[in-house]
């Protein structure tokens, strides 16, 4: 399929595209691609798909819809390639405001893959909170090695320090005027916290 498009408007949106044509003008070239229909600019290594994407919010074209991973991937992938940084932005901003919709899975690989720091932080949160149980295959194929490892490094330390502040409740170190006995209320306290907030932590 083909498009007809305005030159200036690829250009100021891609850096890719402003530099193509301003180097083959500059060499004065005449019988280059995108002059014609007979000579069009072919776009490796993207899809039909991709490029409608970027169309679609260059030119103001509501989406319909909310984005979809298979979308947003495909058009992080179609920025990157071709230097569109603000609308690379425009990408992001997507995922930020529909990040609880998809897995922390999804988002860490986006994120890894992309390059995007301002995701990762978000779904790895979220991650913390997944049980090691609920993680299929696929989420640690998505993951890779090294963020599973790290995972389960961080899971299993809080659940250590979970355990600690269990079994430790905080100690009262000044009592009031009026306490008569110190000892035994810091065994009250110690009941309390045991069968309050020791079993909320340990209960998860």
């Amino acid at each position: 399929m083909s498009f007809r498009l305005c030159g200036s408007v690829l250009s100021s949106n891609s850096e890719t595209f402003n530099g193509m044509f301003a180097a083959t003008e500059s060499a004065g070239l005449e019988e280059i691609d995108r002059k014609s229909d007979e000579r069009p600019i072919h776009l490796a290594g993207t899809t039909q798909e991709m490029f409608e994407l970027f169309l679609e919010h260059t030119f103001g074209r509501a989406h319909a819809g909310q984005y979809t991973l298979e979308e947003l991937s495909n058009f992080l992938h179609f920025c990157d390639m071709y230097q569109c940084l603000h609308t690379r932005k425009f990408v992001v901003s997507c995922i930020q405001s529909t990040q609880y919709h998809f897995h922390p899975a999804q988002l860490i690989n986006l994120a890894i893959q992309y390059n995007m720091g301002a995701i990762f932080p978000f779904a790895f949160k979220q991650l913390i909170n997944t049980p090691i149980t609920q993680l299929t295959a696929q989420h640690r194929q998505l993951l890779g090695n090294d963020v599973f490892t790290s995972l389960v490094y961080v899971q299993a330390a809080l659940e250590e320090h979970r355990r600690i502040v269990a079994v430790e409740e905080p100690k009262i170190l000044i009592h009031t005027s009026d306490c008569q006995d110190p000892v035994g209320c810091n065994k009250d306290w110690h009941a309390i916290w045991w069968n309050g907030m020791a079993h909320f932590l340990l209960d998860g």
